[in-house]
């Protein structure tokens, strides 16, 4: 089906902005839900170059909110200006993070946001800006001293004698380079995605004999129109970067955010076999030599971002029919879209109207999704966090983001896992326990006792949803303590979500005590583990069911019931009970 067959299906315009006013019921279970975390001036983080504690305590502040606010992913900006906000072997350290490029801050950025994101159930995105090298200041670390002598830079200069200088795309050495600290930051630390954003060449550099880069691209034998060189190399450069992802952790996914508008022209959408966009103008093709369809089209990325930075009733580049468009070409070429939104004019105007009108957005990209893979990226975060200004945060979480929800499955790809489940899922207090699998997330529930959990499916709806875990653990909230049915899943790191287990299906519950005792409960087998001298268990008549001496483990095979575990150790005796279901 065409985009223009698509048009012709939609409801009247007027009726979806109706739609779109109004708050979306709490059925949206997969949606990335991200903020831009900007560190490039500092725009977002850090505020402080002086102190460690206050730039963690910056970071921890900004993570609460957006748990609190049900985001499920950060995009942290680790590559600015060709340095890294990680312990690098190419890149220097920062400036942004000490105040002097190149100077250890004395700790890892990027280690400590993707513990803390995990922590708190959020994926965390490294995202890389590809080329920039610098906007003017002249960079002289050994690394940046490197980089001219190999005369891997290409500058231009603006008439209002501004200079930008990036990795040259033409050169096999740069992109050797990009690939290279991509991998350093996918192998090394644990994150879920890798994102460029649109910087590609600088917008405004010559296409005539005067460019830096002219001699390169007749040297190369000038087969191609000077444009279609650059662009090809940018997506030459996207695809290594995207063999490479895939060989070292495929499940990491590979997106980039685009300028919003592209392929309005008639002729670059034929010779990508879609329907052109019908609205806006795309300036990116021609200006800094990035053709974001070519990327989908040859499966190079997992997902397209594109910053669609216009309000919905914007007169030649409106939000719905824009992101209506994008979600098309990405279920054509059978990838995902999740749009980016700028919240800065909240800075002038942060009323709520203003973030009705961003809440129009997010239902506009819910309702146009052909995949069921909805998404909305805020720039920045210190718009959603209140930093900046206050209010809009707590308004989506009310509005738009009822719920949690978990980010869309890269389903093209397959995962090593078949049918996968938890086992010994157990409940002290308000504590869940379990036995997982190796490099895997969970999705947990508390389904009210008042559902029949035999009349849902094996996809639980998003309103019970609590959370996800990187962990064996969870641990509720106080209101959802009691009164629920929980459940946990398997989610891998794709985004599959495999069959759900309930407790008290089979299960153990510690109460009372704080011995150290951990149980479990599997084929009718109890097993025991204390640091304990001797350790009885006693059936609820009293009847003494096992006793073993100087083992600090102990299994035994009982029926369900309530069991008292007796431990006697360097620190007297202990009590406990558990019940086993």
């Amino acid at each position: 089906m065409n985009f223009s067959s698509l048009l012709k299906r939609s409801a009247l315009a007027a009726v979806l902005l109706a739609i779109a006013a109004s708050p979306m019921s709490s059925g949206v279970k997969r949606e990335v839900r991200s903020v831009w975390m900007a560190t490039v001036w500092a725009l977002d983080w850090p505020s402080s170059t002086s102190s460690t504690t206050a730039q963690k305590n910056e970071m921890v502040k900004y993570l609460d909110v957006l748990q609190k606010n049900n985001f499920n992913a950060v995009y942290f900006q680790v590559r600015t200006m060709s340095d890294a906000f990680y312990k690098s072997s190419y890149e220097p350290w920062s400036s942004y993070l000490t105040g002097t490029r190149g100077k250890d801050p004395g700790w890892d950025p990027l280690a400590f946001v993707v513990e803390e994101c995990h922590k708190r159930g959020m994926e965390c995105h490294a995202w890389v800006n590809p080329y920039r090298f610098s906007t003017g200041s002249n960079w002289s670390t050994a690394q940046d001293q490197a980089l001219k002598s190999a005369g891997m830079l290409l500058a231009y200069t603006k008439s209002d004698g501004k200079t930008t200088t990036i990795l040259n795309p033409g050169l096999e050495s740069v992109r050797k380079r990009i690939v290279d600290v991509c991998k350093e930051i996918i192998s090394n630390y644990d994150v879920d995605g890798l994102v460029f954003d649109d910087y590609f060449y600088p917008e405004g550099i010559p296409v005539t004999s005067s460019a830096g880069d002219y001699d390169l691209w007749q040297k190369s034998g000038a087969s191609m129109t000077f444009g279609d060189w650059r662009r090809n190399n940018v997506n030459q450069m996207v695809a290594d970067v995207y063999k490479m992802v895939q060989q070292q952790k495929p499940y990491v996914r590979f997106g980039i955010s685009p300028a919003g508008a592209a392929c309005t022209s008639a002729a670059v959408a034929a010779k990508h076999g879609i329907d052109r966009c019908p609205v806006a103008s795309d300036w990116q093709y021609d200006g800094i030599f990035s053709d974001p369809v070519a990327w989908l089209e040859a499966g190079t990325i997992d997902y397209i971002s594109p910053q669609l930075y216009w309000k919905t009733n914007h007169k030649t580049n409106p939000f719905g029919p824009m992101t209506k468009w994008w979600s098309y070409v990405a279920k054509h070429f059978g990838r995902h879209h999740y749009a980016s939104h700028s919240i800065s004019f909240l800075n002038s105007s942060n009323t709520t109207s203003d973030w009705e009108e961003i809440g129009k957005q997010v239902q506009f990209s819910r309702d146009y999704t052909e995949n069921e893979a909805p998404g909305a990226v805020f720039y920045s975060a210190a718009y959603v966090t209140g930093k900046k200004q206050s209010g809009f945060g707590e308004w989506l979480q009310v509005n738009k983001f009822q719920n949690k929800a978990l980010t869309p499955a890269i389903d093209w790809k397959k995962s090593d896992l078949e049918k996968v489940q938890v086992s010994a899922l157990n409940k002290r207090a308000t504590v869940l326990s379990w036995t997982g699998v190796d490099n895997v997330r969970y999705s947990v529930y508390a389904v009210p006792e008042s559902v029949n959990v035999e009349t849902l499916d094996s996809n639980i709806p998003a309103e019970y949803l609590l959370g996800v875990s990187y962990k064996t653990t969870y641990t509720m909230p106080d209101d959802k303590k009691s009164g629920y049915n929980y459940a946990v899943c398997v989610l891998d790191r794709y985004g599959n979500e495999y069959e759900p287990v309930y407790y008290g299906q089979s299960g153990v519950e510690c109460i009372g005590g704080n011995s150290g005792l951990t149980a479990d409960y599997a084929d009718g087998e109890l097993r025991l583990s204390a640091v304990a001298d001797e350790v009885f268990v006693y059936n609820e008549a009293g009847a003494l069911v096992a006793n073993s001496r100087n083992c600090n483990r102990l299994a035994l095979s009982v029926q369900a019931g309530m069991y008292i575990v007796r431990m006697i150790g360097n620190g007297g005796v202990s009590t406990e009970k558990i019940i086993v279901k």
